[in-house]
């Protein structure tokens, strides 16, 4: 169904839109949809391994039930996926993924009149369970979705008025859906993070995004996507200040205890540290080790992880477990993590991150050439 208009709405966003461009200019200069903001494209919701087929069975099951209609299951499927808390091959949330499946229309090239079909058809399952909170939390992310489709990932004067009002207008109808399904919530985690991403799109004052997300490292604080909203959201490029992603990795790895907390905190890192810049410094590398082992040994770790686990190395100064790893990566490079072949190949062979034609240093051990 079309998205409903405002009334004023035009000259409502643009006068909001200039006084806060005013006040944060570098934040509206970095705004861009808080998967690649976040830099947890790559990481966050990953396949598992490229020959492992785990992932997509899962999704093409899961889309056929949406594209059948068939709500019932898919209630149970999310209610199995939040109560056992299952995890791919290198630790992403099942539920995360299902709600990447059965939410959005697909990538946000689609065209609107797909997006709007598929707001449609989750409004239908709503209407069809209505003591379910599942499709409600499917239909704000597809909204929120529907939103940064229009806004683009592009800088803030690329953006018309036009797509700006639009953006607004579908970010508020995602946490009006997320309102009203909060009576019906039955601890799906996924419900905060929706809305976490809500706040950060609405610029809520910071009291009020900390009560959120308190609330939701208390509903499940092993919840990956979550926490890493948090980490994103405390960056110095959008709200927080040097210091404070690191402090609440930390604080957070500790709440969770254990190896899951220490695998929580590698998770972290890699996604904010990995891989074209350090966007928080202070983060320990002892225990970025310690989560990376950790990881591996709860639930394996993937081609991703494995190849960010060396560039996080690499860019530590700890040669001899960068070594380590690109011997258990072999030739299986990841472009996300690396940029092409010639940047692995070197850093494999011991070369500095970043230098094309470095020097290797002596002590390295040797690696076989994969030319």
């Amino acid at each position: 169904m079309p998205v409903p208009r405002l009334r004023s709405a035009f000259l409502l966003v643009a006068l909001l839109f200039i006084s806060v461009w005013v006040a944060n200019r570098t934040l509206f200069a970095q705004m861009v949809s808080p998967e690649r903001a976040a830099g947890f494209a790559g990481q966050a919701d990953q396949d598992a391994e490229p020959a492992d087929t785990t992932v997509r069975t899962a999704r093409v099951a899961w889309r056929q039930l949406f594209d059948s209609s068939n709500w019932a299951e898919l209630d149970a499927v999310a209610n199995q996926l939040r109560s056992q808390r299952l995890r791919f091959l290198g630790g992403a949330w099942q539920l995360s993924a299902f709600y990447n499946t059965v939410g959005p229309a697909g990538p946000q090239t689609a065209t609107d009149a797909a997006w709007e079909t598929q707001i449609a058809r989750l409004q239908a399952w709503g209407r069809d369970e209505p003591a379910s909170v599942t499709p409600r939390i499917a239909l704000a992310r597809a909204y929120i979705s529907f939103a940064w489709k229009a806004r683009g990932n592009g800088f803030a004067n690329t953006v018309t008025p036009e797509a700006w009002q639009q953006f607004s207008e579908r970010i508020a109808l995602a946490r009006t859906t997320l309102e009203q399904a909060q009576k019906l919530n039955n601890g799906d985690p996924e419900w905060f993070r929706a809305m976490q991403t809500v706040a950060l799109a609405q610029g809520w004052p910071r009291q009020q995004v900390d009560a959120l997300v308190e609330a939701a490292l208390s509903n499940e604080p092993g919840y990956y996507p979550s926490v890493a909203a948090e980490a994103n959201y405390l960056l110095p490029k959008w709200y927080g200040k040097p210091g404070e992603t690191e402090e609440f990795a930390a604080r957070v790895a500790d709440r969770i205890g254990g190896p899951e907390g220490d695998a929580a905190y590698f998770m972290i890192a890699s996604g904010i540290n990995c891989c074209r810049r350090t966007q928080a410094p202070a983060m320990e590398w002892a225990r970025v080790k310690q989560g990376y082992l950790a990881l591996e040994q709860l639930y394996g770790t993937n081609h991703w992880e494995r190849n960010a686990f060396a560039f996080l190395a690499l860019r530590a100064g700890d040669t001899e477990t960068a070594q380590a790893a690109f011997a258990k990566i072999g030739n299986d490079w990841d472009a996300n993590v690396w940029g092409g072949k010639p940047r692995f190949d070197a850093s494999r062979l011991g070369h500095p991150l970043g230098q094309a034609q470095p020097v290797r240093p002596d002590n390295a051990p040797p690696v076989e050439s994969t030319n």
